[in-house]
């Protein structure tokens, strides 16, 4: 009923504001409300958004309006923030260009203002930091100069702040958050006052000053508990862990991060599960209690996601390194001191590929772009050039009959080249849009491939070693019965992680894969998840034993199957799939069907999740066509064809 209740107050709000639009004879109103309805609809209506933008649009070529033209592309950039960030900036830019014109305009000031943050949240996304904090402070500087009341201001504020912590310039972003701090107070919004009181009473503690910032932290509480608001109730708690963790008081410290622990089980929340029995191995650690902090880290170890890099991952690995080096095990330390720094290696190289690649991305759209330009301009100019052949003509149509005959055959030339013109920009169009997704997913292949290797030779290599050289030591040493249970453990630890690294690295890049095609890829695949007994898969392929299909396109399409199958796993609680895929000629069809609980395919219009986002994105890579038939009790079908 909630449901039903919302959606219909939603359309009844949009025919609303359509008739008022309707109705209304002033072009300026007309634009405000259809920005306004526009930037409502953006979350949920993506398809009545643009048409809003559209009507937008023509009011601006109606009225020869750069204003309004600003607002359009303003829109048309916020459409796609989250989708398509490089059409977004292209589109920003061009509307900074257009209120660039109106200096003293407020509303184009603010408009400018939203572009700015909005510039920053693209940039910090995509790990260009300082990029993303000069676009922030070219929005502060216009807020200020023009609507230094507006909410937006305390969001610049809470941006940079986030933005400085990231890169640990704890100065700065304490400096800032006390700016947001100061601005809260003026106003009556609690939510936001109580993110402020959270994010300066952090900085207080990142910057490593005194304990005041628990008083903040406390005050942070008290109004997430009023409000109901279980992240920072949760948050506030870490923080203050943190502070005691930090300032060696181990027994406060583990108070807080108890209560953390708590939490997180009472919400089966997995990530703060891990952290929180990490946080309290950590504290076990310093007060050099290796028994209790063993027991906590191999808790911590159930709940983190140890197969990518993050810095709880490197957490994690510094505490075994510090854990073992309590207990004289020297080696081992050493081992899992090397594992923290591969992973640190790895996360920062990450946060650089992710850059390089969003500039890279961003540069050949840059290109792209000025190509279509160009052929506008030059078709532009050969519309002013037919304008005057046809003045031509009209003045010696009397004249000369050959004339005539001669400028009609070149107006039937031009006619024809301006066609394939435009059809030309429409394929650069497209080609723009390839072009992005093809550069992320080589650039993901590309960075899965070199971990998978590094993982393989360099981590694999090093802990083979460990495991032959604890061996020869075993049949040198004499030790008690405690001690030797303890080595045993020690070697069964070992080899879990060398067998846990060899299937993350299968997983990030199968090497049947490269090897051996992608036939005996999606065999070997298929037949992991059988022997797991979490599905019964049933894998056919038809012509494809002998199909020559390029790296890129065998490695999309297994992308493709591993995350349907992942799918089925964790949604449908389905028991068997079929997965079926046959090259005939040029056309390569996979089918997945399972027998689950099936779902409502509409609800597919309106996913944001991440997997079927890159299903999509690989098959539009790709040139293909998707089908999903499902119902509630039915199971699910998915249907590709692709050309190969």
């Amino acid at each position: 009923m909630l449901v039903v209740s919302t959606c219909f107050s939603q359309n009844a709000l949009k025919d609303s504001m359509y008739k008022r639009i309707a109705i209304e004879k002033n072009d300026t109103e007309k634009v405000r409300l259809y920005i306004q309805l526009g930037n409502w609809l953006r979350e949920t209506d993506t398809t009545e958004s643009q048409k809003c933008q559209k009507a937008v649009e023509a009011i601006a070529v109606e009225n020869s309006n750069d204003y309004f033209r600003g607002q359009a592309y303003l829109l048309a950039g916020t459409n796609n923030l989250n989708k398509q960030p490089l059409v977004a900036i292209d589109n920003y830019e061009k509307a900074l260009k257009l209120f660039a014109k109106y200096p003293d305009d407020l509303r184009s000031a603010v408009s400018m203002g939203t572009i700015y943050i909005n510039l920053g949240l693209v940039h910090n996304n995509y790990a260009d930091y300082n990029s993303a904090v000069d676009y922030y402070l070219k929005a502060e500087e216009i807020y200020l100069k023009h609507n230094p009341r507006s909410p937006d201001v305390g969001v610049i504020y809470s941006n940079i702040s986030i933005t400085y912590g990231t890169i640990n310039k704890h100065t700065d972003a304490l400096l800032n958050s006390k700016k947001g701090l100061d601005f809260a107070h003026r106003g009556k919004d609690k939510v936001y006052l109580m993110n402020a009181y959270y994010a300066y009473g952090g900085n207080l503690i990142n910057a490593n000053l005194d304990s005041s910032g628990l008083v903040y932290l406390d005050s942070a509480k008290m109004l997430a508990t009023e409000l109901n608001n279980l992240y920072y109730i949760y948050s506030a708690d870490l923080m203050k862990g943190l502070y005691f963790f930090k300032s060696k008081q181990y027994e406060k410290a583990k108070s807080f991060y108890k209560l953390c622990l708590d939490f997180a089980v009472k919400y089966q929340s997995t990530p703060d599960m891990g952290n929180s029995y990490l946080n309290m191995a950590a504290c076990f650690i310093g007060q050099k209690n290796s028994q209790q902090a063993a027991a906590y880290l191999d808790s911590a170890g159930k709940y983190i996601d140890l197969s990518n890099p993050s810095i709880t991952k490197q957490e994690y690995f510094d505490n075994y390194a510090k854990l073992y080096s309590q207990q004289g095990n020297h080696v081992m330390a050493l081992a899992f001191k090397d594992s923290a720094a591969l992973v640190k290696d790895a996360v920062y190289q990450t946060d650089n590929i992710k850059q390089t690649e969003f500039k890279r991305a961003r540069y050949n759209y840059e290109a792209k772009q000025k190509e279509v330009e160009q052929l506008e301009q030059e078709k532009k100019l050969q519309e002013l050039t037919l304008k005057e052949r046809r003045n031509t003509v009209i003045l010696l149509v009397t004249a000369m009959l050959a004339i005539i005959i001669t400028s009609l055959l070149a107006y039937r030339n031009y006619r024809q080249k301006q066609k394939l013109q435009q059809q030309r920009i429409n394929e650069l169009e497209t080609e723009k849009q390839l072009a992005a997704t093809e550069a992320v997913l080589k650039g993901e292949e590309q960075e899965r491939t070199r971990l998978a290797k590094d993982l393989h030779d360099g981590l694999g290599g090093m802990l083979s070693g460990i495991k032959y050289s604890l061996n020869i030591m075993k049949g040198n040493l004499i030790m008690t019965p405690d001690n030797a249970q303890a080595f045993e453990r020690s070697m069964d630890m070992l080899d879990s992680s060398i067998k846990e690294m060899r299937r993350v690295a299968h997983n990030m890049m199968p090497e049947a894969l490269v090897k051996f095609g992608l036939d005996t890829a999606l065999k070997d695949f298929c037949n992991d998840i059988n022997q797991s007994s979490a599905l019964k898969v049933n894998y056919q392929s038809i012509g494809l034993e002998d199909a020559e299909l390029d790296q890129t396109t065998a490695i999309t399409i297994y992308r493709i199957i591993q995350e349907l199958l992942n799918n089925v796993m964790k949604h449908a609680t389905a028991k068997n799939v079929i997965v079926q895929v046959s090259k005939t000629d040029n056309v390569l069809s996979v089918e997945v069907e399972d027998d689950g609980k099936g779902f409502e395919t509409t609800i597919l219009h309106q996913s944001k999740g991440i997997g079927w986002t890159n299903i999509q994105s690989r098959i539009e890579f790709l040139k293909g066509k998707l089908d999903v038939q499902s119902g509630p009790g039915k199971g699910t079908s998915v249907h590709i064809e692709l050309n190969a």
